[in-house]
């Protein structure tokens, strides 16, 4: 049965949310914010609380289907308006981008609907199973281009680089999916680099997928009730990596620029390897040493408010990282294609060592945090 009665506060955070998707948004805005609201008054499909480590409230886990169902529900109404697509950039619109794009999705709904019907090595057969296609259907899209002549030469290597690409493109979604359960941080990074990529393809699914999350950013900030899921994880993960790799090779974007734009989840899934690794555990047993958690522990002892506490660390991990690239280059500081944002990635690195660092020291509630 749907909960249709809201209370006080409830309201409130409503009232709010659909204003500043309008403001910023229009229509489109509150269109998907009314979508959002009665997806999380369902009772199917519900997140653990634990599962994250950070979430201590109720949540959906179809923010990924909602995002998925909205951006081809705007995407079709442009289309019968007479909207003329082209086809510039994965997505905008190229078949096999799209084939992997709800592939991925699908197969993190499954589980979204039915939570840990697949164990995580099938999910990673299954995944490398589709990246495998799509890299043998759409070879230009693996990374060969790069401007490092022994890399591109390696990568040019027709079973090597496939290899690679699909190795890096699985890690890359699981690095995504780690990463959720903070609010603002997944959808964060996808809402940058979503403005970013329009702005540097002018590829319209871009403009929808920046409307989209960014009203799911909204949501989910204030309200912590509606998460990406596997679905939203999956999905936007393989979004972001073409959408990276094929902006790399047509050299729309350099390599360096797409580090820094993609660097908290690149550096936290090879930090969480090596550390699982070490310490003798699985690399695919989930824990909850990732910087978010522990960034998310000392806010949670300070702030009054745990929703207040998990949204700014979202904010603050997108911001210091995909952030940094959208300021850069709306600021016109860097263009896309410099080198020197490798400087900028090294910068990154550093910090996070330097934070994760200072952040480690036990406290009593990463003691009592024992899942991913």
């Amino acid at each position: 049965m749907v909960k249709l009665v809201l209370s006080e506060r409830e309201l409130g955070q409503l009232f709010v949310m659909m204003m500043l998707a309008a403001v910023l948004f229009g229509v489109s805005g509150l269109v998907g914010m009314l979508v959002m609201q009665w997806v999380t008054r369902q009772r199917y499909a519900k997140d653990n609380i634990d599962k994250h480590g950070i979430s201590r409230i109720d949540a959906s886990r179809l923010g990924g289907a909602v995002i998925l169902g909205l951006s081809l529900c705007f995407l079709f109404v442009r289309f019968a308006a007479g909207y003329q697509f082209s086809d510039v950039g994965p997505l905008g619109i190229q078949l096999w981008g799209w084939t992997a794009f709800l592939l991925s999705s699908g197969l993190g709904l499954i589980e979204d609907i039915d939570n840990d019907l697949l164990s995580p090595r099938s999910r990673l057969a299954i995944l490398g199973l589709f990246f495998g296609l799509t890299f043998l259907v759409w070879p230009e899209t693996i990374p060969n281009n790069i401007g490092y002549q022994p890399i591109d030469w390696i990568m040019s290597q027709p079973a090597i680089g496939w290899v690679l690409a699909v190795v890096f493109c699985v890690g890359f979604i699981n690095a995504i999916n780690m990463a959720d359960g903070a609010n603002g941080l997944v959808p964060g990074i996808v809402f940058l680099s979503s403005i970013i990529f329009h702005s540097v393809t002018g590829a319209f699914v871009w403009e929808v997928l920046s409307i989209v999350t960014g009203v799911f950013l909204l949501f989910n900030v204030i309200s912590g009730r509606l998460f990406l899921g596997d679905a939203g994880s999956y999905g936007l993960g393989t979004i972001l990596v073409l959408g990276s790799f094929y902006a790399v090779n047509t050299h729309w974007i350099s390599v360096e620029f797409a580090a820094v734009m993609m660097s908290y989840p690149c550096i936290e899934i090879l930090m969480s390897m090596v550390r699982r690794a070490v310490s003798g555990c699985s690399m695919l047993k989930p824990d909850n040493q990732h910087l978010h958690n522990k960034i998310y522990d000392r806010l949670r002892s300070r702030a009054k408010s745990e929703v207040l506490a998990n949204s700014a660390t979202g904010l603050l991990v997108a911001g210091a990282s995909t952030g940094v690239a959208f300021l850069g280059n709306y600021m016109g500081w860097l263009s896309p294609l410099d080198e020197a944002w490798g400087w900028v990635f090294c910068v990154q690195v550093i910090v996070y060592f330097i934070a994760y660092a200072l952040l480690s020291s036990p406290t009593p509630a990463t003691a009592n945090l024992t899942t991913d």
